[in-house]
Formats: structure tokens, C-alpha cells, sequence
């Protein structure tokens, strides 16, 4: 009876969430014109001044200003130039309006593929627009929108430019890796070697520029990482390292890494004998939050997967695609706060997500032969 009401009331329903939406949003710009504190700006500055940061931050322990520690891969610090010569206020709202448009561009781009009817594209770009993840990237200057736009192009452009734009999302090791993971799980080896290009390329300038040791330079930004100890709670690497790895030597460390990585391989592989193109990615793009550490904005990741629900929304496993992706959208960050019982919460967390990702390929495997999940609800 509800759903009938709001099929029979979509548009109203619709143009009042497009004034809720703005209201919200406007309220998400506000914020990150004071805030912009992840936005990469200070390493970017000392870089273009000759100095390597990586050196100075790992010698330091800790980085110069606000929470921008400059873990990220050389290429990203040599883009940033036109934001360097800024001072900082100007530079984190020039970053704010840049990542306003990757905001914009990344469900545009997912509609389009997809073909989406025009009231199905404007409500995905309303919930990606003013879901917690998103705001949370704006209000913070996060890379995160940036590199989840480069993940998306080699799956929605299929071309060597895309495939080599897909190499700035290397920046994020965290995130990012899974895409040159994914070319190897495919046998995609020139489209690989293809998408390193710009990390190279990033490296060699960062190297030349700041007269630094190649050979050490090009570590410099994972061992500057891994001396951060960046953990959280729901995910395999930060779940094996607070409970078996935390006295542990950096060879054993190592090793559990590798073997987390090969894990991923295996489950990439799962995923890429499936066909669809769009499905493969919106299931690729769950990985980084199962096997890394990651913060509540990488959650947009989950974005795709709800674009390729909403295209065949009558099935059942696409309604609980949906759901899921909602809570996590607008609930999750709640109910763990009012439960504030992490250790039981996350662990929950990253079952669920490993979850989606086998009844997804269970019921895409079985889609002409199994019922449960090819049921259509009226």
C-alpha cells in the first residue's frame, strides 16, 4: 500500500527530495569551505619547492600541517601544481569545487552507461550527492571521489585512454590497487602495463625534481604508509594485524600481506567470469573495503553496485543490493554510533560485505535457473 502511494506520487516525491538534496548539500559545501583538512596541499607545496616530503614526513614521524601526512603516490603531489601555487584558503575551495564535480560526474556517468530512465538517474545522483560517504569526502577535501572516477573508466570506457586515466587511482594504494590487481586476475597485461604509466611517470618527475634516490624514492611512499600504521576494524588487513600481527616482525607483516593480495586475486578472478561489464565492476569496487583499511567516505565504492540495482530493481537480490547500500548510505555511521560496541559491530560489518559479493555472483551464476533470487515482487 506504501509503495503503491509512492508510485502513484513519484514526482511530488521526487521534487521534495530535490529540496531536501539541496538544502543538504548547500549545508556539505558550507562545511568543507572551513574544513578541506585531508585535501593534500601542504605535500604538493614542498614538493614543487624541491623538497621530498616523503623523506621529511617519515624522518619526522608526522606530517607539517593539519591531517595531511602525504601517504599517497608521487603522481598525485605533481597534478596538484595548479592548487600549490594557491594559498590555502583559495586551494581548498578550487579542491572543494573539483571534487563538487566528480560528485556529479561519477552518477552521470554510471546513468548513462547504463541507460537509466531520467527519474531513476536524478534520484541515484540525489543519494550520491547527499549520502554520508559523499559529504563526508567533500567536508574533509578527501581524494576519494577523484580516484573512484578513474577506478570506474576502464569499465565504463573501454579504450587504452581509458585504461591509462585508470592509473591515477594508484594514488590510493588502499582503494586504487585493486585495478591493476583486477588487469593481472584478467590477463590484461598490456592494459596493465598500459595504466602504470602515469604512477611512472609521476615517480620520475618526484625523483628528478626533488634530487632524490630513485631506487629509495620509489618506496618512499608505501614504507611512509605503512609507518603511519593506518588500521581500522572491518576489514581482513586491520582485523589480522590488531588480533595475530601487532608484535610481529615486518617480514611476517609482509607476508600476511601477500597473502591477503592473493586472496583478492583468487576472488577477482571469481568475478571476472561473469560478462557483464558493469556487474564485474560494481562487485570489484566492494573489494578495497574487504581486505584494506579504509574510512566511512571509501563507502561510495558501494555506489555502482547500487546503480546496477536499480536497473533490474523487480528481483529480489537487487532489492537487497539496495537496502544494504541505503543503510550503509545513511544508517551505518548511526547505529554504530548508538551502539558504540565496535569490536562486535565491525567484524559484522565486513561479514555483510563479503555476503553481498557471493549471493551477487550465486544468483548472477544461477539467474535462469534460480528462483529465490529471480522472484519478481509486485
Amino acid at each position: 500500500m506504501i509503495s503503491n502511494f509512492f508510485i502513484k506520487n513519484k514526482l511530488i516525491f521526487l521534487n521534495l527530495l530535490i529540496i531536501v538534496s539541496i538544502l543538504s548539500f548547500i549545508n556539505t559545501i558550507s562545511k568543507g569551505l572551513v574544513n578541506g583538512c585531508d585535501f593534500q596541499w601542504q605535500p604538493s607545496v614542498l614538493f614543487w619547492e624541491g623538497v621530498n616530503h616523503y623523506q621529511k614526513f617519515i624522518l619526522n614521524g608526522r606530517g607539517d600541517f593539519l591531517c595531511q601526512n602525504g601517504e599517497y603516490a608521487h603522481i598525485l603531489h605533481v597534478i596538484l601544481y595548479p592548487f600549490s601555487i594557491l594559498e590555502w584558503e583559495k586551494a581548498r575551495l578550487m579542491w572543494l569545487i573539483t571534487n563538487i564535480l566528480f560528485a556529479f560526474l561519477i552518477p552521470i556517468a554510471a546513468c548513462r552507461y547504463l541507460k537509466l530512465s531520467k527519474y531513476k538517474s536524478i534520484l541515484l545522483i540525489l543519494i550520491f550527492i547527499t549520502c554520508y560517504p559523499t559529504r563526508m569526502t567533500l567536508n574533509y577535501g578527501q581524494q576519494s571521489l577523484f580516484v573512484m572516477f578513474f577506478m570506474m573508466l576502464p569499465f565504463i570506457a573501454n579504450s587504452r585512454l581509458a585504461n591509462f586515466f585508470s592509473g591515477f587511482s594508484y594514488i590510493k594504494y588502499s582503494s586504487g590497487y585493486v585495478i591493476f590487481l583486477n588487469f593481472i586476475a584478467n590477463k590484461e597485461y598490456k592494459n596493465f602495463l598500459i595504466s602504470t604509466l602515469p604512477y611512472l611517470i609521476g615517480w620520475l618527475v618526484y625523483f628528478s625534481f626533488t634530487n632524490s634516490d630513485p631506487l629509495i624514492n620509489f618506496f618512499e611512499p608505501i614504507q611512509l604508509s605503512l609507518q603511519k600504521g593506518y588500521i581500522k576494524d572491518a576489514d581482513f588487513y586491520s582485523l589480522i594485524n590488531i588480533y595475530f600481527l601487532s608484535n610481529k616482525t615486518l617480514l611476517t607483516k609482509s607476508i600476511f600481506i601477500f597473502l591477503i593480495f592473493f586472496i583478492n586475486f583468487i576472488v577477482l578472478i571469481r568475478i571476472n567470469k561473469n560478462k557483464d561489464n558493469f556487474f564485474k565492476m560494481s562487485l570489484i569496487l566492494i573489494c578495497p573495503l574487504i581486505f584494506f583499511p579504509h574510512s566511512n567516505y571509501d563507502y561510495i565504492l558501494l555506489f555502482p553496485l547500487l546503480c546496477y540495482s536499480f536497473l533490474n530493481n523487480e528481483y529480489l537480490i537487487n532489492k537487497i543490493n539496495i537496502y544494504y547500500v541505503i543503510y550503509i548510505f545513511y544508517f551505518n555511521r548511526i547505529i554504530n554510533h548508538l551502539l558504540d560496541f565496535d569490536v562486535l559491530y565491525q567484524p559484522i560489518l565486513l561479514l555483510s560485505l563479503s555476503l553481498i559479493i557471493i549471493l551477487n555472483l550465486y544468483s548472477y551464476k544461477n539467474k535462469n535457473n534460480l528462483y529465490l533470487f529471480n522472484f519478481k515482487i509486485i
